[in-house]
């Protein structure tokens, strides 16, 4: 199987939602043949020897392992971005006091409030501009190792489901190559159900464990 390949790309100006994008492949992934279905596991998927396709934006919320990587990661990058909107916040106070005050005051003043807010805005563009290529390394090494993972794992399940090729969806869309898709050819539900089963997250089976009384 073709090595899947993902994209890393940090939202621009620290998005309140999110400090990264989620990881999305930018190519189709194709299985290399692979023995029949009847030797092999089972799927129920009705892909079976035929081409299929997932749908992998769905991997960061529904596999608990990427889930939680990408939880932790966004956790560690919070006050990062918490700064940078706060010195954001200030920068537009200044800038709307120098746009409603600045008439009233004389014209030294005005300037010196005009220099800080360049400096300000000078600052402030440095600062994402670093807090994004940290963002895109700690990006990389958090979310990278899983989906080397899902790769493997997906290679695996279309051999054991004798499944010649998986397209991904949105990729396949965007290329304008996925025009109809018979739903009992979309592996996405089965294969992260199996995925999940076989990669258990360490929060999913902390939350499965039964409690203390």
């Amino acid at each position: 199987m073709k090595k899947m390949i993902f994209a890393f790309a940090i939202m621009s100006m620290f998005a309140p939602a999110a400090f990264a994008q989620t990881p999305q492949p930018s190519r189709t992934t194709a299985a290399a043949p692979a023995p029949s279905a009847s030797t092999g596991g089972t799927g129920g998927t009705g892909a079976e020897g035929k081409l299929a396709y997932i749908n992998s934006g769905r991997f960061s919320s529904d596999i608990g392992e990427l889930k939680s990587k990408l939880d932790a990661f966004n956790a560690e990058l919070d006050p990062k971005r918490k700064e940078v909107q706060a010195e954001e916040e200030a920068l537009n106070n200044l800038k709307n006091k120098i746009n409603t005050q600045g008439a009233t005051v004389s014209a030294q003043v005005r300037s010196q409030w005009v220099e800080e807010a360049s400096d300000k805005e000078k600052a402030l563009t440095r600062k994402k501009e670093d807090y994004n290529l940290l963002g895109q390394r700690r990006l990389a090494e958090v979310a990278q190792p899983v989906y080397d993972k899902v790769t493997k794992y997906l290679d695996t399940y279309c051999q054991q489901r004798g499944i010649v090729m998986v397209l991904e969806v949105g990729a396949a869309q965007q290329a304008g190559i996925l025009i109809f898709a018979s739903q009992g050819t979309d592996i996405t539900d089965d294969f992260i159900k199996e995925y999940n089963k076989a990669n258990p997250s360490a929060a999913g089976a902390a939350s499965a464990a039964p409690k203390k009384p």
